[in-house]
Formats: C-alpha cells, structure tokens, sequence
C-alpha cells in the first residue's frame, strides 16, 4: 500500500465507534457550552462582588470615589483582611451552578413530560431565561453596589424604576 494511504486506513478503522462518539459530541456541545455560560456568568458576579467589597474598603479608608483599577488592585489586601473569603464565595459559586443545573436539569424532564402528554413546554427556556437575567442582574447590582452611576441607573431601569 502506497505511505500516503495507511493514514486513511487508521482513520476508518473503528468508523462506527467514531461517528457514534462525534454524534455523541455533538449532542452535547450545546449543553456544555450552557454550563460555560452559566460558569462565566457565576465567575463574573463573583468578581463584582470582591470589586463591590473592595470598593468599601477602600471607601472607608477615605477615597471617596475609587476607579475600577483600584478596585480590582484591592481585592488582595480585602482577602488579606478577611473581608473576601475565597472557601465560602468558591463554595457559594459552585453550590450556585449545581442549584441552575439541578433546575435546568427538572426543566427539561418537565418538558419531555408535556411533550409527551402532547401539551405545549417551554419550561427549559423559561428557566434559563429567569436564571440568566437573575444573575446578570446579580453583576449590575454588585457594580452599582461598588459605585458605579452608569450601573445605579442602568437597575433602576431594570427594576421598573425612573425612565
């Protein structure tokens, strides 16, 4: 056999196992790709919660109107302080993902439930749309929180508030 063929024939061997396990992958991309979103959304209000923390310290050591740098400069000496707690935010986080997971998870049974029943769902997209917003709504508080004008008006728009 030609060399530039015995590539193609390791590449067919155990074809049925491999298209199985790339129709496999591709089933679960997407619901990967919702676990990284939900993580980064759970990472983010994570971090506007030190940047809100170290935004007090900071305040009520004087500087009235700190910037963003600063902030995120200070959250190691808030650690050190004992002001951020790295086992009990981690623990929260993850308890967090697991929680929208779960939900997600009691979501898509009820909508294969109905489905089944031949009544219409949705309840899958229902949840992730009020998890979603819920913690997106979580990082605008925890800015508004550290002092930032824009995010103060940008949640009283979202809350219903001034127009």
């Amino acid at each position: 056999m030609h060399p530039s063929w015995s590539g193609w024939k390791e590449l067919s061997d155990h074809f049925p196992l491999k298209a199985a396990g790339s129709l496999l992958l591709l089933t679960l991309v997407h619901h990967a790709l919702m676990l990284l979103c939900f993580s980064l959304l759970v990472a983010l209000d994570l971090l506007t919660r030190w940047i809100a923390i170290s935004a007090s310290l900071l305040q009520a050591e004087g500087n009235g109107h700190p910037t963003l740098w600063a902030m995120v400069r200070a959250i190691p000496r808030a650690r050190r302080l004992g002001l951020i707690s790295s086992a009990v935010m981690k623990e929260q986080g993850l308890s967090k993902l697991l929680l929208y997971n779960l939900c997600v998870l009691a979501s898509a049974s009820a909508d294969y439930l109905l489905a089944e029943n031949g009544q219409p769902s949705g309840m899958v997209s229902l949840a992730v749309s009020y998890l979603t917003a819920s913690e997106a709504l979580s990082v605008v508080e925890n800015l508004s929180e550290a002092g930032f004008q824009s995010m103060t008006l940008l949640l009283q728009r979202l809350k219903g508030g001034k127009k």
